[in-house]
């Protein structure tokens, strides 16, 4: 399986978990990769701040082999909203192809040589979208005959992609309205993965969310991409639960599910499948083990009436953007944002603030208004 040098940039994205980042690093470390970036946030404060540069000292002083080494690393803290997107799209102005590792991620040597034949085997079919070393159900029919799936539910833990993939990728989701309108969810989701998604993609839209692989799934479906998945597990996340995880609420039952399913490697190179075709058999059971959160009637009223006040805040955020002088201020003075963070999303800049306080902001930008008048 091995040759005498590993040519597909690698790509470690960390924060401040010491320990899963060097259960993490090792693989790579093992590997060796010719280019290693590392993508990493800014401290959000004093505290972190330590644990940040710990995190920074120990990759800095375990790189032991001949590579280059490109870091990408934030002086402040940008959120996932903004650091991975930010991040991955500096991977994309070097490279055409990139394997991605996130600190709480522990891949299997053949999850690298994996991704690698992949990457090139499909480089130039469009219909393709990423590569995940994550298979939860590898007891799925299909594997029984086939090497690898494909499915609209390929999963962002230990994954690679292609730049062509990713320029399409918008944090924003600005498409959204326009395809809940269409009903494209629908042919492809139960109805409770939909429910699922339309409320987390309707909150998307005002910024409830600080996080940014929802809008990559959004992404995938969006432009008809499908996404590969091994007929094993071949990464093993380590970060479910823990106690400093940016997103610590997962479910008992789900930690469960993701931890019960062994990492295991198998023999390349795979067979490939005749034909590109989407999985539904896969695609159901997927949903059915995972999106098992049930959303009853007054939850998802509640919801509707949130987004239906924040498309009102919106309407006037939209308004108010267009007044130059005063939004900057606001953003300045109130937010204090600098000019780094001004840039951040320049189209978009009102997503920097969180939908109560653009709730807030349009109300005091209505008073604005009246009083000018």
């Amino acid at each position: 399986m091995k040759d005498n040098g590993f040519d597909v940039p690698v790509v470690m994205i960390v924060y401040k978990r010491l320990d899963v980042t060097k259960e993490a690093f090792e693989p790579i470390r093992k590997l060796k990769p010719e280019k290693l970036y590392i993508i990493s946030d800014g401290p959000k404060d004093r505290k972190d701040k330590k644990a940040v540069e710990e995190v920074r000292d120990y990759l800095d002083s375990h790189i032991d082999w001949d590579c280059k080494v490109y870091r990408n690393y934030a002086e402040k803290n940008m959120g996932l909203r903004y650091r991975m997107p930010s991040g991955m799209a500096w991977v994309f102005e070097k490279e055409d192809r990139a394997i991605f590792v996130e600190d709480d991620i522990q891949a299997d040597q053949c999850f690298f040589y994996f991704c690698r034949d992949m990457l090139e085997h499909y480089a130039d079919d469009e219909r393709i979208g990423m590569i995940s070393g994550n298979n939860l159900y590898p007891e799925a029919e299909i594997f029984k005959t086939e090497d690898i799936c494909f499915s609209s539910f390929a999963m962002i833990w230990g994954w690679a992609t292609w730049k062509r993939a990713w320029k399409k990728y918008d944090v924003n989701i600005r498409r959204w309205p326009r395809l809940k309108r269409q009903k494209k969810l629908n042919k492809f989701m139960t109805p409770n993965t939909r429910r699922f998604f339309t409320i987390v993609f309707d909150d998307l839209q005002y910024h409830w969310y600080r996080t940014w692989g929802y809008q990559w799934s959004f992404n995938m479906w969006a432009n008809d991409m499908l996404g590969i998945v091994p007929k094993y597990n071949l990464i093993r996340n380590i970060g479910m639960g823990h106690e400093m995880a940016e997103h610590p609420g997962d479910t008992k039952e789900k930690i469960d599910l993701v931890s019960g399913v062994e990492l295991k490697g198998f023999n390349l190179p795979i067979r490939y499948p005749k034909k590109v075709r989407r999985d539904a058999d896969y695609d159901v059971m997927f949903q059915n083990g995972f999106f098992t959160e049930k959303i009853g009637l007054l939850k998802r009223f509640k919801y509707v009436l949130r987004a239906a006040i924040y498309e009102r805040a919106y309407a006037t955020i939209k308004r108010m953007e267009k007044d130059d002088e005063y939004f900057n201020n606001v953003l300045q003075d109130k937010y204090k944002l600098d000019e780094e963070g001004l840039k951040l999303n320049p189209g978009d800049r009102y997503r920097l603030i969180n939908p109560r306080e653009m709730c807030k902001s349009a109300r005091k930008y209505k008073k604005y208004l009246r009083e000018k008048r």
